[in-house]
C-alpha cells in the first residue's frame, strides 16, 4: 500500500491537464526485496485524497490505477472507499463489487477532466465536450478552478449514465491471479490505466477460438495430408517456467477479445528501447517453399514508404546456426514463416528452441507459424518486446491472408494488437492468432496521428462512415484527433468510435484518396486505395 501511494509522485500536473498522456509520468518501478524503501526523491502529491480497501494483494492490485491517477494514498479500511480531506466519502464496493466500480469511477473521473480541461490552457473544440456538458449540472469554468477535492464530489454527482455512452474506449483489461509475484507489473498497469480484474486459476481459451481451432485444423502431423503449417498438435501454456506471466483482453471491432500474455520483461524491455537512427531494419525468414506467397507479398509490403527508411531483409530455408544468429542481431522486426511446434523452429538440418538462445535482439515479431505461442513467449523472455502468435494450428491460404494484412497494417504504424484486430475482420481462422508481451509495440509511426480505421456502409447514393481509432505509445489515453473532412472542426478522444458520418460519393472519394488506411465495408478489410467508390 505504501509502493502504490507513491506512484502519484510521477503525476506533472494534479489538474484535469493530467488527463493529457504528457503530463502523466511513469510511475517509479517496484522491486521485490526483504524490507521496504522508497527513495527520497519520491514525494507523493498532497490532494487529501485516500483509498480505503481491505490489506490484502487482490484488493490493491484493483485501485493501484485509480490511486496513481488521483495522487491518492491507499489505507487499510474494513470497506473498500474513497474518502477527502473534506469528510467526502464514495463507497467503492457497490452492487457491481469492487472491478466494476472502481473501473467505472476510474472512466468517470478520467473523461470529465478531458472535458473540463477544454476549460485551461487548450481550449479547443471537443466533440465530447458538446454531448454532454448541457447534461453535466455544473460549469466547467467554476469546476476547472477548483481543487480535486471539489472537482471529485461534482463529478461523482453527475448520473453515470449521462457520460458512459461517451467514454473513450479503455480496450484492455488485465487479469492478475493477486499474488505477490505480480507486485512488479503494478508501475506499469497504473502507467496505462489499466483495469483490473482478479481470477482464480489459469484462464481458458475463448469459446470462438476453440471453434475456430476445431473447424480449420485435424492436428495432423503430416504437411501432404494437411495444408497446415504445424508438424504436430501440442498444448498450449499461459505461462513460462519460473516467469510470472499476466493476461490482457483487448475489445475488439465486433469481434472476440484478443488475449495477450505478457511477461514482466516485455514492459523492461519496452523501457530500455531507444529511438535508431539507422533505417527500420526488418528480417523475413521463409523456411518453407511451398509458402513463398505470404513472402512475396510482405516483401513488396515491407518498406513501401517513401517517408521511412526501410532495410529489409530475405532469408530462405535457414540452418539452425544461421537462424539463431539472426535473432542475436538488433533488429526491429522479425517475420518467421515456416513450421514450428514444441520442440521449435523447423529449420534446414533440425529445430531451433528459443530456450537455446541466450539473449535476442529482436523488438518486435510475427510468428506466422503453427503452435508459436510459447516460442514467442520465450523470444519475449529473451529480449523481444512482444509479437504476433498462434495459439494452433492455422492452414496456408488463410495464414497468407492473415500475414499480409498484418505487415500491411504494421508497415502503416498500427500497434501490434490493432493490426490483430483488424486483420481478424478477414477469416475466423484470426481467431487463432493472439498476441505475446507489449501488445502496444510498433515498428513504424503512423502517417496520421492515431492509427484508425474506417467503417463505411452504402446507404443508396449516400455513406455512412464512422472512424475507429486506436492507442498506442505516442498517442495514450487522453490524446486527440481530428478528422481530415471538410467542415469538421471538432477534435475527439482516443480511443473508439467517433462520428456518424453521411457523404456523399465526391466527399467519401478525396477523404480516400488522402492517404493509405484500412477501410472496413461489406465485412471484408480494404484499403483506402483500392476503395472503387462507384462499386460501394
Amino acid at each position: 500500500m505504501q509502493a502504490v501511494s507513491i506512484f502519484g509522485s510521477a503525476l506533472k500536473s494534479t489538474t484535469p491537464e493530467r488527463s493529457y498522456p504528457t503530463l502523466r509520468g511513469h510511475p517509479p518501478i517496484v522491486e521485490l526485496g526483504n524490507e521496504l524503501r522508497i527513495p527520497s526523491e519520491f514525494d507523493r502529491p498532497d490532494t487529501g485524497i485516500q483509498i480505503e480497501v481491505p490489506p490484502d494483494l487482490g484488493s490493491i492490485f484493483v485501485v493501484t490505477p485509480l490511486a496513481y491517477y488521483l495522487g491518492a494514498e491507499v489505507i487499510p479500511g474494513s470497506e473498500p472507499r474513497l474518502t477527502t480531506e473534506n469528510g467526502f466519502k464514495f463507497d467503492l464496493d457497490e452492487n457491481e463489487g469492487l472491478e466494476l466500480t472502481v473501473e467505472r469511477l476510474l472512466k468517470r473521473l478520467f473523461f470529465l477532466d478531458c472535458v473540463v480541461r477544454t476549460e485551461g490552457t487548450t481550449p479547443l473544440p471537443l466533440y465530447e465536450r458538446q454531448l454532454t456538458e448541457p447534461k453535466l449540472g455544473f460549469s466547467l469554468e467554476n469546476v476547472y478552478n477548483m481543487d480535486l477535492v471539489d472537482q471529485i464530489e461534482e463529478y461523482l454527482a453527475v448520473d453515470h449514465s449521462i457520460v458512459e455512452s461517451v467514454f473513450p474506449k479503455w480496450r484492455a483489461t488485465t487479469e492478475l491471479q493477486g499474488t505477490s509475484s505480480e507486485v512488479e507489473f503494478l508501475p506499469f498497469l497504473a502507467d496505462s490505466l489499466a483495469l483490473v480484474n482478479i481470477v482464480e486459476g489459469q484462464t481458458q481459451e475463448t469459446e470462438n477460438q476453440v471453434r475456430a481451432i476445431e473447424g480449420f485444423t485435424r492436428g495432423s502431423s503430416t504437411r501432404n495430408t494437411n495444408p497446415n503449417r504445424g508438424i504436430s498438435k501440442g498444448s498450449i501454456s499461459n505461462t513460462l517456467p519460473d516467469t510470472t506471466t499476466i493476461k490482457q483482453d483487448w475489445d475488439c471491432l465486433g469481434t472476440t477479445s484478443i488475449t495477450g500474455i505478457t511477461p514482466l520483461s516485455a514492459f523492461y524491455n519496452s523501457i530500455e528501447q531507444t529511438p535508431r537512427e539507422d533505417p527500420i531494419e526488418i528480417i523475413v525468414i521463409c523456411n518453407d517453399s511451398e509458402m513463398r506467397e505470404e513472402l512475396k507479398a510482405v516483401n513488396d509490403i515491407y518498406g513501401n514508404r517513401a517517408e521511412l527508411p526501410f532495410d529489409v531483409s530475405i532469408y530462405y530455408n535457414t540452418t539452425v546456426e544461421q537462424l539463431r544468429s539472426v535473432l542475436s542481431k538488433e533488429i526491429d522486426f522479425f517475420h518467421f514463416i515456416g513450421h514450428i511446434d514444441d520442440e521449435g523452429f523447423q529449420c534446414t538440418d533440425g529445430k531451433l528452441e528459443i530456450t537455446a538462445v541466450d539473449e535476442t535482439g529482436v523488438d518486435a515479431f510475427f510468428l506466422n507459424a503453427c503452435q508459436s505461442h510459447d516460442q514467442g513467449l520465450q523470444l519475449v523472455k529473451a529480449g523481444s518486446i512482444g509479437g504476433i502468435v498462434t495459439f494452433s494450428d492455422v492452414i496456408n491460404n488463410s495464414a497468407v491472408k492473415i500475414g499480409e494484412t498484418i505487415a500491411r497494417l504494421l508497415n502503416r504504424g498500427f500497434p501490434l494488437h490493432a493490426a490483430l484486430d483488424i486483420a481478424r475482420k478477414d477469416t475466423l481462422v484470426g481467431e487463432q492468432y493472439c498476441v505475446v508481451g507489449d501488445s502496444k509495440t510498433t515498428i513504424a509511426q503512423s502517417e496520421t496521428a492515431p492509427p484508425f480505421v474506417c467503417l463505411i456502409d452504402s446507404e443508396g447514393d449516400t455513406f455512412s462512415m464512422t472512424i475507429d481509432t486506436y492507442t498506442k505509445n505516442e498517442f495514450r489515453k487522453g490524446s486527440l484527433f481530428i478528422p481530415y473532412l471538410d467542415g469538421e472542426d471538432d477534435y475527439f478522444l482516443v480511443s473508439g468510435r467517433s462520428g456518424d458520418y453521411s457523404l456523399d460519393r465526391d466527399q467519401l472519394a478525396d477523404f480516400l484518396e488522402m492517404e493509405m488506411f484500412p477501410v472496413v465495408t461489406n465485412g471484408n478489410v480494404v484499403w483506402s486505395e483500392n476503395v472503387d467508390v462507384d462499386r460501394l
